[in-house]
């Protein structure tokens, strides 16, 4: 049977599964938007907002009652912030201020600082654009990263096709720790509602431009979770 689980962090309390919205350009009209569409938290992603980054999330934690997620996305894992890695990581300790939950790379070389400054809770994530890795490689992929200290553990990968996509089924049937899978690419889009389904729990859908590969509105999101759990989402 199909069941929300809650997640208790720190001072954040979450239903699961949940829909993130992931705002980029105007964040504050797109977290307006987004809690009418159903989401149940708001991403901003410094990296691709307009305007100053902290005044934006200031301002999107007045505007909104959802829970908010702080990400300052690296270049090489799909992000667009320009200065350096010194100063992107400094820009998302500043921003966890107006947080409920930050967002951090596995593979940055300044984690484990951002964890210590922090007292948010930290979801630590990993995207790979281009390919997804085997089922073996999934599974030590995230005993990384829960062994760095996650409180919730973000796995974005790219299927090749829908074969590799059960993979990632097959990783959520199997864990009991708070896991976000995503697929990303054309083979990956219909995981994201489905991975919810399986124990995903977080998916992240866009109110306005996408945010990555495939991905899919709130609101299609939230329509197919109202139908296939049977229950107000």
């Amino acid at each position: 049977m199909i069941q929300y689980t809650i997640l208790e962090m720190k001072q954040v309390r979450i239903r699961a599964p949940a829909i993130v919205a992931a705002l980029r350009d105007d964040a504050v009209a797109g977290a307006r938007k987004a809690e009418m569409l159903g989401a149940d938290l708001a991403e901003v992603r410094l990296d691709l907002t307009v305007g100053d980054p902290l005044q934006t999330i200031r301002r999107v934690r007045e505007v909104t009652t959802l829970p908010v997620i702080a990400t300052n996305r690296m270049r090489e894992e799909g992000g667009a912030f320009l200065g350096s890695e010194e100063e992107r990581l400094e820009l998302l300790i500043e921003a966890a201020w107006w947080a409920d939950l930050v967002d951090v790379e596995l593979r940055s070389n300044l984690r484990e600082r951002l964890m210590d400054d922090v007292e948010t809770p930290v979801i630590v994530s990993y995207h790979d654009f281009r390919s997804m890795p085997t089922l073996d490689e999934l599974r030590s992929l995230q005993d990384e990263i829960f062994d760095a200290g996650a409180d919730v553990a973000k796995i974005a990968v790219t299927p090749p096709g829908l074969e590799e996509g059960l993979d990632l089924l097959r990783l959520l049937l199997e864990t009991r720790r708070p896991l976000c899978v995503i697929g990303m690419g054309e083979a990956g889009r219909h995981l994201r509602a489905m991975a919810p389904i399986y124990g995903s729990v977080f998916t992240y859908g866009h109110v306005g431009e996408e945010t990555a590969p495939g991905q899919m509105s709130v609101g299609e999101i939230r329509q197919v979770l109202r139908a296939l759990m049977h229950v107000p989402v």
